[in-house]
């Protein structure tokens, strides 16, 4: 279920006439969209089929408002099959003042527009197996395929149509997958069956990209959670989060330094998501000094302190490979990724040894620690 704009077009979409209405009040509608499953009860030998429903948010004017009636009310106005299979994701895509509907069913993914009381595709994608989540932003399309990892999609509006950028060939179960951000920089997150945690990107110039078409696995590790969504949220700065006016606070500083927050670092994205067993987690992005200086301390921690049961937390981040034939992922790890419960331990530690770790990596205790609090302030939540 999803609660979306749909823009109404007077014409059928293709016609030379066809135009959103220009006001947004009157072109662009609130729907409740819904979509359903339906296996019918012979088993495997008929396949299962979906559904779409769109109830429209009608709002009651300000006499009903003021008479005590209900805001809102909601009308089923327009319901459709889909025989490609179970829906499993619904998304709206806006693109040149056009808000349209994606619909993930199956190994399909259809742009439904909506007009003259109904929905008419405009467009669609057809993936391997099953489509399990879609993440969209902009015009850029991020697909779960539940049983073969990830698909990078593009919408262009010229001809209607979901263009293939690149894709991961590795046959992954993913059971989740986000989107983090540094300034330009993006990174996909995936989550699959193993409990491992895969960060990919997508860059054409790249060897490993096989010409552009194959997404190039930056980094991993192993989770040791099963989740099903992963969130995003925005890293904020220590200075604004130990703030008790966080938004004088941050007029003040722009204030001061007019390039405040158009930096690489005040401009991130983390994702955060729950597991299985009742734990929460984030993942966020770091700047290369950051991200050594942390690496370092972690060597170092994960030799110098005493570990339970006597276990390796670095063997216990180690990616874990897929058991599916046909997984011809070679035998190097990328590794990549700070243990955030590892190196957080450097701040119970006394002053004597916070300084010995810090002169083995040749850091400072203050620099080391001031690292750590805008790593605990970028993972905030709420």
């Amino acid at each position: 279920m999803n609660v979306m704009y749909l823009t109404e077009v007077a014409e059928e979409p293709g016609s030379s006439r066809s135009a959103p209405v220009e006001s947004t009040n009157v072109g662009d509608t609130l729907f409740v969209t819904v979509g359903t499953g339906i296996v019918d009860g012979d088993g495997e030998d008929v396949s299962s089929k979906g559904r779409v429903l769109l109830f429209e948010v009608k709002r009651e004017d300000a006499t009903s408002v003021a008479a005590g009636a209900q805001i809102a009310e909601l009308s089923l106005v327009y319901e459709k099959d889909i025989f490609h299979g179970p829906v499993t994701s619904l998304s709206c895509l806006s693109c040149e003042g056009r808000s349209r509907l994606v619909i993930g069913a199956g190994a399909d993914v259809n742009v439904e527009q909506w007009g003259k009381g109904k929905l008419t595709q405009v467009g669609f994608f057809r993936a391997n197996m099953q489509i399990l989540d879609i993440q969209l932003f902009k015009t850029f399309f991020l697909l779960s395929d539940a049983y073969d990892s990830l698909y990078f999609l593009v919408w262009r509006e010229s001809d209607k149509s979901l263009t293939l950028l690149a894709k991961d060939y590795e046959p992954i179960p993913v059971y989740a997958a986000g989107v983090l951000s540094r300034g330009a920089a993006m990174t996909f997150v995936c989550h699959d069956d193993r409990q491992n945690l895969q960060f990919f990107q997508y860059a054409p110039g790249d060897a490993a990209a096989r010409g552009g078409n194959k997404l190039v696995c930056r980094a991993d590790v192993h989770l040791g959670g099963q989740t099903t969504s992963l969130e995003n949220h925005f890293c904020r700065s220590s200075l604004l989060v130990n703030s008790a006016t966080p938004t004088s606070t941050l007029a003040a500083l722009k204030s001061q330094d007019t390039l405040f927050g158009r930096g690489d670092d005040d401009q991130r994205l983390g994702v955060h998501f729950g597991t299985s067993d009742g734990g929460f987690g984030t993942v966020i992005p770091l700047n290369e000094p950051d991200y050594w200086r942390l690496a370092a301390l972690q060597s170092v921690i994960a030799n110098a302190l005493e570990s339970n049961c006597a276990l390796n937390p670095r063997a216990w981040r180690l990616y874990r490979r897929t058991p599916r034939r046909g997984g011809c992922r070679n035998n190097d790890r990328r590794k990549g990724v700070i243990d955030g419960d590892l190196v957080i331990q450097y701040c119970d530690l006394s002053l004597a040894d916070q300084e010995d770790l810090a002169s083995a990596i040749g850091s400072t205790v203050e620099l080391i620690l001031d690292n750590l609090v805008e790593l605990r302030c970028s993972s905030m939540v709420i």
